[in-house]
Order: C-alpha cells, then structure tokens, then sequence
C-alpha cells in the first residue's frame, strides 16, 4: 500500500478569506447611511422521555438522558446587515446541545454574503449556507418545523464513518476507538443542514422554476465544514411549482466524506470514496390539509475496515465497496379551524439498505420504519407549542420497539 500525503490545511485560509471578503464588501458601503440590520433570537425549552434502548445516534435522545428531562435545547440569533437591495451579510449563531447532551456546543453554523440581481431572477452566496439538496433543509429552525424530531435520513447513524468507512454493527455491538471517538457511523445526510462553498441561484420563471447549483466542501453526508483532506462536492436542485397547492423539487448531490484519521495513512487516495444523492420532493396544500415528503436515494464508495487488525479490507482488485440505502418520509398536516394556530400531524418514516456486492449477503445495516405524530399550537405571536411522540422499529435488533420518544417543545422567538 502507497501512504496517503497529507494535502496542507485549507480550512484557516478559507476562513481567513471569507472575513476579508465580509470585510472589504462592508468598506465598500457606508453602514451608517443607508445599511439595514435585523436580529432574531430563538430558544427552545424542552421535556422529554425516552425508551429503555434509545440514542442520540438513532433517535436523537441521549442514553444517559431516558428519563424524563426538562431544560433548555437550542439558543438561536439570527443576524442580517444589507447595505443595499443587492447585498447581503447573513449569520446565525447556535448553542445546542452536544450529542443530545450538555447545552455546551456552540457553532457559527451559517454565515455568507449573498448578492441578488436587481429584478431578483439571479443570486450568488458565498460562505456556510443551507445545503440546497431537498426541501427539509430549508427548515432549520424549529418555528419552521412541524415535528420535533429529524426524519430518519437526518438524524439515524448507520454503519458507514466518514473515518473509517464501512463496518459491520458499527457503534452498538463494534466498538472501534478512532481519535479517541467511538464511532458510530452517519447519518444519510447531515443533520445541521448546513455546508460551505458558492451556490447560484436563478429563477427561470418566478414562482414556477427555480435552479440552485452549488460547489460545496463534500458530499451531503459531511458532518465537518472544514477538514484534512480537502473534500469537493456538488449539489442541485430544480424547484418547480406547476400550480399555487403542488411544489415539486428534484435534487443530485455527489461529493467525497472520508476524512483523515489514525488509520487513513493506509488507504491511498481518500477522495476516491465518495456519495452520490438523488432524491425527489413534493408538497400539496388543500384547505385545512398539507402533504408533504422526500424520497432519497444513496449510493456509497467507500472502504471496508476490519476492527481485529485495524486495517482495510480493499479486495483483490483494490476497489472500494459499492453499497446503497433509500429513505422516504410522508407527513400530513391538518390545521384545525376550531382553534385558531392549532394543528395536528402524522409521519411515516423508513430508511432501507441494500445488499452487500455479494447478492446472498443479507443488508449492510438494518431497515428502520419510524412512526410520529404531533400537536402543535401557537400560543401567542412569539411562542410556539408542540408535542410529538414517535415508535420506532429496527429489523433484526435485540432493541427493536425500544427507542420510543415523547418530546414537548416551547420555542419562543423573535
């Protein structure tokens, strides 16, 4: 095996750059003349309790954290500054809790410059932004949100690491230390939302076809914005609505992830291993009712890691392993007339793998088939009230029907 050479560090230089950039487009303008700055502050106070076997991993609810638990779960602000129509300086800053655990993990998870043309049909940002793939990601706070919890391609972790690739049981029976981290896998896509990198935006028709393309720092899997080595992505989505009650959207994603560890000296070429998405979107509105979904597709090249001899399993003709999984979500959502801000919600969920390359080998990791339902009611204009609770069920698990949530969220925002 040749050693991978390490590629230098990019990630101060992208930073580094990324300031000058916010700085000199703020020396450009006088802030004082004719500058629009907003705020918005977000918090969520949050009860929950969990089944015997739950997760953070699986199902967002920290193992030490079953029983029931109230505290305070996100701190959100939201900051924008538009010298002009044209340009604009967007951040958030985000306190949450790290692994569903302590309120200690603080994060700048969005922060660009963004320009519109004047009669708005093209946009250009630059920095961290909401990953374009899909519809979710376009919800990433929790006003935006329906349900509590993540669908199950966000948030459940299976057995593909960006460190060490593919391992069977990974996490829950295979316990491999990597970086002093147990690992755990990862989720389809990453359940932040965010990436870093350019996109553009065009509004061929406005309010009917919209295209974003971005190039981005790795595949949507990629839970690091900034990482050894250097991962390039790209990521697209055409949104179409043909009538003012259906949104359609259709996504491609295809990035490098694996990332460099203890142990990726032995592998030759990291950015060989790679993700590719495909998925499909839809919303339709009637009345009092709301569908809405996603179907993704997920295709793996990635390295087999054997934990005995701490090494890869690369085959007889040195090529990655192929694998794929698919996740699809329906929610449905019924406003309630009799109570004005009120609405009620139900979520079907499931995450499937496919075979190993070998056709008689059974799934590289379990089917996961979730089922959530949710109130939800605006108590007044700047605080928001839901309840979810959610069973979840994993194929061929000695856990199986034990990772059951109950979740209450008041958000109160501004």
């Amino acid at each position: 095996m040749h050693k991978f050479t390490q590629k230098p560090a990019v990630s101060q230089w992208i930073k580094r750059t990324l300031l000058s950039v916010c700085v000199l487009c703020a020396i450009q303008y006088n802030p004082f003349a004719q500058s629009v700055f907003t705020f918005n502050a977000l918090a969520d106070l949050e009860v929950s309790k969990a089944g015997e076997k739950s997760h953070y991993y699986y199902n967002e609810i920290d193992q030490n954290e079953t029983d029931l638990r109230f505290g305070m779960s996100q701190l959100n602000l939201l900051v924008q500054l538009s010298p002009d129509s044209n340009w604009s300086f967007n951040g958030r800053l985000l306190l949450e809790r790290d692994k569903g655990q302590k309120l200690d993990k603080f994060s700048t998870p969005q922060l660009n410059i963004q320009w519109l043309s004047n009669n708005r049909k093209m946009g250009v940002t630059l920095g961290l932004f909401s990953n374009p793939f899909g519809s979710f990601n376009d919800n990433q706070l929790s006003t935006q949100r329906n349900f509590i919890g993540l669908p199950l391609a966000y948030s459940y972790y299976a057995n593909i690491s960006p460190k060490i690739g593919y391992l069977p049981d990974m996490g829950d029976v295979t316990k491999v230390m990597i970086d002093d981290e147990v690992q755990w896998g990862g989720s389809i896509l990453y359940y932040g939302g965010y990436t870093a990198g350019a996109m553009m935006s065009w509004n061929i028709k406005p309010a009917k076809v919209n295209w974003k393309i971005a190039l981005v720092n790795g595949a949507s899997n990629k839970l690091e914005r900034f990482s050894k080595p250097t991962n390039w992505g790209i990521i697209s989505r055409l949104k179409l609505q043909p009538t003012y009650y259906w949104e359609q959207g259709l996504s491609v994603s295809h990035g490098s992830f694996i990332q460099e560890s203890e142990v990726s000296t032995l592998l030759e070429d990291l950015g060989m291993f790679t993700q590719t998405l495909i998925g499909t979107d839809f919303k339709l509105g009637s009345g009092f009712f709301e569908v809405s979904g996603e179907l993704i597709g997920a295709f793996y090249r990635v390295p087999i890691f054997d934990s005995e001899a701490r090494s890869f399993d690369t085959g007889a003709n040195n090529d990655p392993l192929t694998v794929n999984s698919w996740s699809v979500y329906l929610d449905i959502k019924y406003e309630i007339p009799m109570i004005q801000g009120s609405y009620v919600a139900y979520r079907i969920d499931h995450l499937g793998f496919g075979k190993l390359e070998d056709s008689t080998s059974p799934q590289w990791d379990n089917h996961v088939l979730r089922h959530s339902v949710a109130l939800g009611y605006h108590v007044s204009r700047n605080v928001l009230a839901r309840m979810a609770v959610s069973t979840q069920q994993v194929n061929n698990k000695p856990w199986n029907k034990t990772q059951g949530t109950f979740r209450f969220v008041l958000t109160a925002h501004y």
